[in-house]
Formats: C-alpha cells, sequence, structure tokens
C-alpha cells in the first residue's frame, strides 16, 4: 500500500500546470519530511486573446506530520492588439491527512503576491484557501491516482472559485498518462479547461508534455504545455 502511494505520488506531481484557471500542484498527499520536490510549466496557448506564453515554478518542502510548506512563481507574457507582461507568487502551508493507507485529505492557506494572473482588474496582495481529497489505486497491475480540489482565491474586490479534478495512470514502467479538468468562476470571468499529458521518470527526474484547450465556450485558446520535476 505504502508502494502504491509513493508511485501514485509521483504520477501525481506531473499532473499540476498553469493556466489561467489554476490546476492542482500538490494535491491531497504530504511528502515526506525533509523531501523537496521541483515541478516546472512552460506552455504556449493561441486563441481570441492572440497568443500567450506562460511559465510556472513550484516548490514544496516536506515538514513531517502531514505538513508541508510550498512557493510558486508565475509569469506570463500575452502578444495582441498590446503586450501585457506580468509576474506574481504565492507561498502556502499545507496540511494533509491520511484517511486510508490510499486516501487522504489536505488543506492549504497562501498568501499572493505580485501581479496577478487572472485578469487586470484583480489587483493587490491576496488570499487562497483549498480543499483536496485524493486516491491511488492498482489497475492491472499499475499504478494510478485519482485527486479533486476546490479553492477560494481572493484579492482586492476579485474573487476566483476554483474546480480542479485530475486522474493519472502509469500505464507502462517510467511512463505516465495524465489527464486533467478545472473551471475557474468570478464576476463576468469564467474559463474551463481540459489537458492530456504524457510524461517519462527518469530517476529523480521526469519530463512531459501535453496538450491543453479551453472547454468553456466563453472564448477560444489552446496550446502545448512542457513539463519537469525533480525530487531531493
Amino acid at each position: 500500500m505504502v508502494g502504491g502511494r509513493a508511485g501514485a505520488r509521483s504520477i501525481l506531481l506531473l499532473a499540476g500546470t498553469g493556466s489561467f484557471a489554476q490546476p492542482a500542484e500538490a494535491g491531497a498527499w504530504a511528502i515526506a519530511e525533509g523531501v523537496q520536490q521541483w515541478f516546472a510549466t512552460v506552455s504556449r496557448e493561441t486563441g481570441d486573446f492572440g497568443e500567450a506564453w506562460r511559465a510556472d515554478d513550484f516548490t514544496e518542502y516536506g515538514l513531517g506530520n502531514g505538513w508541508a510548506v510550498n512557493a510558486k512563481i508565475e509569469s506570463e507574457i500575452r502578444i495582441s492588439d498590446f503586450y501585457d507582461d506580468r509576474s506574481g507568487f504565492r507561498l502556502g502551508v499545507l496540511k494533509s491527512f491520511a484517511l486510508t493507507d490510499r486516501a487522504a485529505f489536505a488543506v492549504q492557506a497562501s498568501f499572493i503576491g505580485g501581479d496577478a494572473m487572472d485578469g487586470l482588474e484583480c489587483a493587490g496582495e491576496g488570499y487562497e484557501v483549498r480543499a483536496a481529497v485524493g486516491t491511488s489505486f492498482s489497475l492491472f497491475g499499475r499504478e494510478g491516482f485519482v485527486n479533486t480540489e476546490a479553492a477560494r482565491r481572493s484579492r482586492g474586490s476579485c474573487e476566483r472559485d476554483v474546480m480542479e479534478v485530475a486522474t493519472g495512470l502509469e500505464f507502462a514502467p517510467d511512463w505516465n498518462l495524465t489527464v486533467k479538468a478545472w473551471e475557474e468562476r468570478g464576476s463576468q470571468s469564467r474559463s474551463a479547461k481540459a489537458e492530456v499529458g504524457l510524461s517519462r521518470d527518469f530517476g529523480m527526474f521526469s519530463v512531459g508534455a501535453g496538450w491543453r484547450e479551453e472547454t468553456s465556450g466563453e472564448f477560444d485558446e489552446k496550446g502545448w504545455v512542457l513539463m519537469g520535476r525533480a525530487s531531493f
């Protein structure tokens, strides 16, 4: 059971990528004491808003007893009728609770600063509170996971509600397939995206690529994403 949870954790960390609506990075499982995980993505999307390049850098450090601290730096460049360049950060504390040998529940509180990725109307410092529940499973001898998260993000008068679902399967030795969907809602704002990704483990490192597409019908946007992970 413990090995299954560790395998699913490896897949889970490759499930998080950056976008207009923020997908999960850590999920419901806390990493072990003294362990650090680093995860980065670079994406390019095109659509109704022109061309968007985005980079996300996420790191998490395990404190033990289900506690972890994490930090995220995110930046975005949009090229259309005007050039928009933004950069922001997030600092968080997570507490995970084991439900069974394979399932966990977690809560997280984060401070948000810098530029907002949510839109020009979302200015100033703020916070995010998040809850996650996840479980790992074994399918024909291969490890997989399902993780669901809900979050509330606030910056000044700008409020956002986020729902995320991710599932993944190690379908072959060191090869992982992940599928994710997430939706973000706020005042006069809605985005929903789906993404499929394929990754390869190389010991303590993993690399992968995926395709992401807007599914809300509110606007058109789609493109690729590259991802990398390290555990040490």
